[in-house]
């Protein structure tokens, strides 16, 4: 696109990004990939490919477009704009009345961070990207059967262009700068632990080559089935459509067995936000139990950790803190997937 259309691109892409119900599409993210024991190098430019130096560019013009035009966004929101220019089959319809705010959806409490603060992730960010330090990943929550026919044409398009990212090829390409693949990887996550994904989300990965990420709450596969839905409205899950056999959430035989060939991460116990886990029972609660609990089923510590609301590790938090004190290697936040100490 020329560059004069760009801004008017970007501000569309956020309006429809912002009004998509993200509990049913497949939100297209770009995530910086970080390693928090390597201090930031500068980015040499010539070693750097050309579409790459593209993206961080747009992603720098993209952060400075959308905080002009709304005070409360984050680079979460201009990286997500971009993804849906450049990163979905379908990009998101644009509301016929712009919303009146870009920014994405925040738990209740959450603290907006200072604007400097956000300036610095946004540079580290676009950064991160200019220097092909990046990953692509689509969001999905719950995927009923009834959208498999429309989820099965997306993953076709996506089979088309990009490979399979599993938990080694993270740890390779920190390690070494470069990825096991010559085409671009793309992460499909699937968050808060739907049965649907046994049915629709599983076998969809394996047709089309990929590897999935998974992220459930352990208290909801522990819940009787009767009492998932209420489970689900008391925890803001979105709940797409019922399931005829009864149940909501995998069973923790479904989740063992997609383990053997997907990636299984940490979502907390009831799909908590970092900031809600302060004290120690919080933090038994919401970290070391379900830690447990996914080593006992899938015989291994979850390949990384996600908060509800995407916030970045901060080890000056008790949950966070006790995360990392457990071995768990990676965390996923809403702007980077970060490889801890």
């Amino acid at each position: 696109m020329s560059r004069p259309d760009f801004p008017t691109a970007v501000l569309a892409a956020a309006a429809a990004v912002a009004a998509e119900d993200e509990e049913r599409a497949g939100v297209a993210m770009f995530l910086a990939v970080t390693d928090a024991r390597v201090p930031a190098q500068p980015r040499p430019p010539a070693a750097a490919a050309a579409d790459d130096v593209r993206l961080g560019a747009e992603l720098a013009e993209a952060w400075e477009v959308l905080a002009a035009a709304d005070p409360g966004v984050s680079a979460q929101d201009a990286l997500a704009a971009l993804a849906d220019l450049r990163l979905r089959p379908t990009p998101a319809p644009v509301p016929a009345v712009a919303p009146g705010r870009l920014a994405a959806w925040r738990p209740a409490g959450s603290v907006v961070p200072p604007r400097a603060a956000r300036d610095a992730e946004a540079r580290a960010v676009a950064d991160a990207l200019a220097g092909g330090r990046l990953l692509r990943v689509v969001n999905f929550h719950d995927t009923p059967v009834s959208r498999r026919a429309e989820l099965a044409a997306e993953f076709a398009w996506y089979a088309e262009r990009f490979d399979a990212v599993t938990e080694e090829d993270v740890h390779g390409f920190l390690d070494t700068g470069r990825w096991a693949s010559a085409r671009p990887g793309l992460v499909p996550a699937f968050f808060d632990g739907f049965s649907s994904a046994a049915r629709v989300a599983v076998p969809l990965c394996e047709e089309f080559g990929f590897t999935g990420w998974f992220y459930p709450p352990t208290e909801f596969l522990g819940t009787p089935a009767a009492e998932q839905q209420a489970f689900a409205r008391r925890h803001d899950y979105g709940v797409l459509d019922a399931d005829p056999g009864g149940r909501l959430a995998l069973t923790w035989d479904e989740l063992a067995d997609l383990s053997t060939r997907h990636v299984v991460c940490g979502h907390t116990a009831t799909h908590a936000p970092s900031a809600a886990v302060t004290t120690a029972a919080e933090v038994e609660r919401e970290v070391l139990a379900p830690l447990a609990r996914l080593r006992e089923v899938t015989g291994r510590t979850p390949a990384s950790w996600a908060w509800l609301g995407g916030t970045p590790h901060d080890p000056a938090r008790p949950g966070d803190r006790a995360v990392a004190d457990a071995g768990v290697r990676l965390v996923t936040s809403n702007a980077a997937l970060q490889r801890l100490g």
